[in-house]
């Protein structure tokens, strides 16, 4: 005959498993508009017991093993799917990433507003004309010259401007690239401090389970840790967890190490250099961190030392730069200050600096003598030198002389020549005007793929967030139909413990009793 208590034994512990299951779904309920939180489920198996003669009674048939032990649980586990993470976390890191660019070159754009229409072609077009009008009248029209000088300085004026702005916007985005990693390294930490109090707990849970409550939080850090970088993850048999991110680990799950992320100072070097404290520099494919060093080192041709070929703040300034700095080339050698400093019509301050946006001035030459571009250099055949006089022009018949504007002329041709290299590394050859365009053109193009780009990761993060909740996520509908479940489960083992109870009854008040 089998145990008489054993089909008490197996009730109560089914009972136990279907009132644990209506706990987890009572968890997962309240639970259900909590960030981070994975649903959850009791595993159960079908209890087994080894064939073994102590536990076999004889059969007429057969000897029967102790079959039908009932249900037990192995323990709670997360209802995660790895594979939709690991896709999530590198699609968020491209999303960050491209939302961080337009951002940064929206900043430039606003800057730039209108850069063929009211800005720095309508100040150089203000400028040609002023110039294309003095040319059509004498040399020594002191009006016309001055006019000439004066949109010369409005057109430094818009450089400065453009040139501070952009220092402006530069700076903000690397005091907001410094914040980041400050926050990337005390979020390191946090994770450190979280994978020994996972450690600590894990030692009480079977070889597969742990503590989930701990796992969503590391979870929660883990998917904000990949919005800056693209991320590695790996968890260990003793349930912590250990990030890499661009190939170098900056977490250290077993030996309970952080690798923090460093910059060097960005007044002392003039780039972004970004490098771990072990030692690497920084090297990632996606992520927010990626868009700060492109956008604020990415110098597109014009790229060196730690910069590169992207077209960011610090290529838009080049780019402005080699405006003004060809506009003041060009114009000074036209007039002839390659051989007379005198005849500069655009110096820097200070005199003898590279010319950049953020100096580029009227020089104090042409100020002084607004019509100084309307002289040429002539011999004086008395004297034998050469000095700077209107060309005239002599009427051979009447002897009647007229003043010539040849070389302010010469100078409109400049303003024309569409044959113009602009920067030392040739990134464009053209007019001033074409150049004009071709930058707020390479503008708007990056800022067009940058946008494509990010519109296409939000469509592929909210897809992958979706099923992601569709996994993991509690449902309402789903839990209240495990929970009426579970109730017909417990009810059921109720009312077999009721007929248990009645044989029990029967064998011990009824055996032996004849007509009972």
């Amino acid at each position: 005959m089998r145990p008489t208590y054993m089909g008490f034994e197996v009730q109560k512990r089914t009972l136990q498993l279907a009132q644990k299951n209506i706990d987890i779904v009572g968890n997962n309920v309240s639970n259900i508009n909590t960030p981070g939180y994975t649903r959850q489920r009791v595993d159960l198996y079908s209890e087994y017991v080894s064939v073994n003669s102590s536990f076999r009674w004889a059969s007429p048939n057969a000897n029967l093993s102790m079959q039908g032990q009932g249900v037990n649980a192995y323990g709670v586990s997360q209802i995660r799917d790895i594979y939709i993470d690991r896709r999530y976390r590198e699609n968020v890191a491209i999303e960050a990433e491209t939302e961080k660019n337009v951002s940064i070159l929206s900043d430039i754009e606003d800057i730039l507003d209108n850069f063929e229409s009211d800005g720095l072609q309508y100040f150089t077009q203000q400028f040609f004309n002023a110039m294309q009008r003095y040319s059509m009248e004498k040399p020594d029209s002191s009006d016309s010259a001055t006019i000439v000088a004066n949109t010369a300085k409005n057109l430094c004026n818009l450089l400065h401007s453009y040139d501070m702005q952009l220092d402006e916007v530069e700076h903000t985005y690397v005091n907001e690239l410094v914040d980041t990693l400050d926050h990337i390294n005390k979020l390191t930490e946090q994770m450190n401090v979280l994978n020994e109090r996972i450690e600590r707990e894990k030692v009480h849970f079977n070889e597969e389970y742990g503590p989930n409550e701990l796992y969503d939080e590391m979870n929660l850090y883990i998917d904000e840790l990949s919005t800056y970088g693209n991320i590695e993850v790996t968890q260990h048999s003793s349930g912590t967890f250990s990030v890499k991110m661009g190939g170098i680990e900056i977490l250290d799950g077993i030996d309970f190490q952080t690798n923090r992320i460093l910059m060097e100072d960005y007044d002392t070097y003039g780039e972004a250099i970004l490098f771990y404290e072990s030692g690497e520099e920084l090297n990632l494919t996606s992520g927010q961190l990626k868009a700060y060093y492109n956008m604020i080192n990415g110098n597109g041709v014009y790229a060196k030392g730690h910069q590169n070929g992207s077209y960011g703040i610090a290529y838009i300034k080049s780019a402005i730069d080699q405006f003004a700095r060809t506009l003041a080339d060009t114009f000074n050698n036209a007039n002839g200050a390659l051989t007379d400093e005198s005849r500069r019509m655009f110096t820097s301050i200070p005199d003898g600096a590279l010319i950049t946006a953020g100096n580029i001035h009227v020089s104090d030459e042409w100020l002084k003598d607004p019509t100084m571009i309307g002289k040429v250099r002539r011999l004086n055949e008395e004297t034998g030198l050469y000095e700077y006089g209107y060309d005239e022009l002599r009427d051979e018949l009447t002897g009647e002389v007229t003043l010539q504007n040849t070389n302010v002329q010469y100078l409109v041709s400049q303003l024309e020549n569409s044959n113009i290299l602009f920067g030392t590394a040739h990134d464009f050859q053209g007019g001033f005007y074409e150049y004009i365009s071709f930058i707020s053109n390479r503008l708007g193009q990056t800022i067009q793929y940058e946008s494509s780009r990010y519109d296409t990761a939000v469509v592929t993060v909210d897809g992958l967030l979706d099923a992601r909740d569709d996994v993991s996520a509690p449902s309402m509908n789903e839990e209240g139909i495990n929970m009426m479940n579970y109730q017909k489960w417990y009810n059921a083992s109720s009312r077999i413990l009721t007929t248990l109870d009645d044989m029990l009854d029967k064998l011990i008040n009824g055996t032996g009793r004849v007509g009972l």
